[in-house]
């Protein structure tokens, strides 16, 4: 009886663990996102309520008023406007933050991509996001409704960035738009008990992806998707005239031998209401 009560004890165990282990992919990925959705809903909310308290044409004609070559920068500084003696969103940092990401990008034009080659200079973010009021890294959030996918941005392909959401590589452009960039957002595929791209394998030609920041939500039509070598991150690079972003991630399922590329072209925009 003993030996019975010991064998239904330990089965009871293996099966309570199985059970765990086949629930906890499901379980995690239901908190990951809860606390995917909080994030993006605290940036939507936090930089609405920014413009909602900003009279942002009168600041834009008083930098105006100082002349062609007086900046958004000038502004900042000769207001001693930092993080430290703002709100959570300060709308003069944020349109600084624009004026030299904008640099960035001429800057990439004009000098190349040289440096995208090296995986550790794009692990480093381009930009610190919190010396511009923005809070905890998160620039703004990429969507695609055809699967579902709505990823939190953050700056700097690093290990610890991508255990959130998608990150933006540093040496592609800045995730603004404009002509003549290419913005490039990588993701994981296959995490345990988390959804990344593991789904962009199914974006087909003409569907919709969206770059939600600071600025705007960024229309895109998906215009090519391919499988390429980890090393042949040239494809990711410029392509003169034209507004793209490009999604990256691991392939085949479970393995890192390829990566699976979208590439999606500009369609319009929508101007968050200032």
């Amino acid at each position: 009886m003993k030996k019975y009560k010991l064998l239904l004890s330990v089965g009871i165990v293996l099966v309570a663990a199985g059970m765990s282990a086949a629930l906890y992919p499901h379980v995690s990925n239901s908190l990951y996102q809860k606390k995917n959705q909080d994030t993006i809903e605290d940036f939507d909310e936090g930089i609405s309520k920014m413009y909602e308290d900003t009279d942002t044409s009168e600041l834009s004609e008083l930098i105006k008023e100082k002349g062609p070559d007086y900046t958004v920068s000038d502004y900042v500084k000769d207001n001693n406007i930092t993080p430290e003696n703002t709100d959570k969103y300060d709308w003069a940092l944020i349109s600084l933050l624009r004026e030299q990401m904008e640099s960035y990008n001429a800057a990439l034009i004009e000098e190349g991509q040289q440096q995208l080659a090296d995986p550790f200079s794009y692990e480093q973010p381009s930009f610190l996001l919190s010396t511009y009021s923005i809070p905890d890294n998160v620039f703004g959030h990429i969507s695609a409704p055809s699967i579902n996918m709505d990823l939190p941005i953050y700056l700097g392909a690093n290990q610890y960035n991508m255990n959130f959401g998608a990150v933006h590589l540093s040496y592609s452009s800045m995730p603004i738009g404009g002509e003549s960039t290419n913005s490039v957002f990588a993701a994981h595929r296959g995490y345990i008990g988390k959804i990344f791209f593991d789904n962009i394998v199914f974006l087909n030609i003409g569907d919709d992806v969206y770059v939600t920041n600071p600025w705007g939500k960024r229309h895109y039509k998906v215009i090519e998707t391919e499988v390429i070598s980890p090393y042949d991150i040239d494809r990711c690079y410029i392509r003169e005239g034209q507004d793209l972003i490009t999604l990256l991630t691991c392939h085949p399922y479970g393995s890192s031998e390829y990566r699976y590329m979208v590439v999606c072209e500009f369609a319009d925009e929508e101007p968050i209401k200032q």
